[in-house]
């Protein structure tokens, strides 16, 4: 008899385990099913992601392209290809190698945050002109288009945009998208650089941004006639501060 109940409590105490056993076994391949689940969503949204693409444009060249050229879609008026730009009052840096430096920082902090970059040129050799170089932009399958220029008047200070006075010739879409990607990169850069914005120019005369069938502005970054902006401009660690303002502002775009 009692061997009968120790057999009978052996045989309950593996049922028991087994059970147990079925039980933990389910649920570890039910975690396991969740967490592969789990991964491969967020395998699928990393994937989903779409990488942003920039087109940088530093303005200007080595010389000017004194022929000319429609500067509107719509219309006959013409102006110069390519002006060669304004220089340093202090430096007496040629604006065109100050804009390229300048691109070339913000090329580098736009990639540092997963974007793709197309620069216009890395060179101060780039014979094309403000149509050609929009054309450009237009074709590489960029989503904006950024260019990067200095000014000149006086002792003004600080960052200010060009952008469209209406949508006559870059459609209402691209317009709309215009302005709220200038205003936000104005801002962020003027934040940045610790400066109050110059504001914006409205109009229509751009030949850069009326040929432009991706949301497109200038950004004139500061003022080279300006002794200590121009200094400041043409020091790697300003025209770092300039990057991370721009690349701010194309985030906050995008988001």
């Amino acid at each position: 008899m009692r061997n009968r109940i120790i057999m009978i409590l052996l045989a309950l105490s593996f049922a028991l385990t087994c059970q147990f056993g079925v039980k933990a076994a389910s649920k570890a391949a039910s975690t396991a099913k969740q967490e592969e689940t789990a991964a491969a969503a967020k395998k699928k949204t990393t994937k989903k992601k779409k990488v942003r693409t920039v087109f940088v444009a530093a303005g200007h060249q080595q010389r000017g392209i004194s022929s000319t050229e429609r500067y509107a879609p719509k219309g006959s008026g013409t102006k110069a290809k390519l002006t060669s730009g304004t220089a340093g009052v202090s430096t007496h840096i040629p604006e065109y190698k100050t804009n390229l430096a300048i691109a070339k920082a913000v090329q580098k902090e736009l990639k540092k945050r997963g974007y793709k970059v197309i620069m216009l040129r890395t060179t101060n050799n780039c014979p094309l002109s403000n149509q050609q170089r929009t054309k450009k932009a237009n074709k590489s399958g960029a989503d904006i288009h950024i260019c990067i220029h200095c000014d000149s008047a006086g002792y003004a200070s600080g960052p200010h945009t060009c952008v469209p006075a209406s949508s006559v010739y870059v459609g209402k879409s691209v317009y709309n998208k215009t302005l709220r990607l200038a205003s936000l990169v104005l801002s962020s850069t003027a934040k940045a650089v610790g400066k109050k914005s110059h504001g914006t120019i409205r109009s229509n005369y751009y030949t850069t941004i009326n040929w432009a069938k991706i949301p497109t502005f200038i950004l004139e970054c500061g003022y080279m006639s300006n002794p200590t902006e121009d200094r400041q401009l043409n020091s790697s660690s300003y025209q770092k501060k300039l990057a991370k303002g721009i690349a701010n502002g194309v985030d906050k775009y995008f988001k």
